[in-house]
Formats: C-alpha cells, structure tokens, sequence
C-alpha cells in the first residue's frame, strides 16, 4: 500500500528488506564498475583464482600491483583509480583468494607500521592472460 504521494510505507520497507538481511541479494557484475563499492559496503566474495570470480574494479586494483609491487597500500588507490575506501574494502579478499599478499614494513620512529603489497603468481598470470 503506498501513501498518497507514492511513497513506501515503514511496514512495505520492513517486508522489502528481510530478504537484505539475510544475505539473498547478489548483485548484478554489471553495475561494478559503474558502481562505488565503497560506499555501499558491498564485498565481493568467492575463492580461488577464476577470473570470473575477480570483478572490473579488483582488476583495476591487481594490475596496479603487477605494475607497480611493494608500495604503500596508500598509494594503489591512486595508481588503480579507485577510493581509498574502495580499497580498503577490496584488499582483504585478494588476500584471502591469493592473489596479493601484505608485507609490513616496521616505522623507524614512530606511527604504525605500512603496509606492502606483493603480487602473487595467481595475480601475476591472471593480469597477463587478460592482456592477451
């Protein structure tokens, strides 16, 4: 039922996410690129090292480490196109599925510790192929 001017009501919205809350939405690969994953806090899940399982914006992130290895996470966001957020949303699943791994390198002074990425060889011939 919806009030006069068209809009949802409290006990429409209430029904309408249930199926948000548990976890049956998937969304559409389409929409990645065009699509800030940070600020919708989506993360994309899957393992191993497919490539249909890695969406256009990790791609993006995975070529600037094949590019560019072991520098600051801070500077990929830049070299790769992509929020700060967007990245620090995105780098633990390639972590996890095996495609970059974190190196930390100790301060000398003081502030914590930053944060290398290495590529690893999934990485490495994942960007490779697509390039062909």
């Amino acid at each position: 039922m919806k009030n006069q001017d068209g809009a949802v009501t409290d006990r429409e919205a209430d029904v309408s996410i249930k199926s948000l809350k548990a976890g049956n939405v998937v969304p559409a690969r389409e929409f990645f690129d065009s699509y800030d994953i940070g600020k919708a806090g989506i993360a994309p899940t899957g393992g191993g090292s497919n490539p249909s399982q890695v969406i256009p914006i990790e791609l993006k992130l995975l070529r600037a480490v094949v590019d560019h290895p072991m520098r600051r996470s801070s500077e990929y966001s830049k070299l790769a196109g992509i929020s700060p957020n967007t990245l620090l949303k995105i780098r633990p699943g390639l972590v996890e599925r095996g495609f970059i791994h974190e190196n930390k390198q100790e301060a000398h002074n003081r502030g914590r510790a930053a944060i290398l990425l290495e590529p690893l060889e999934s990485a490495k011939q994942l960007v490779e192929n697509l390039e062909e």
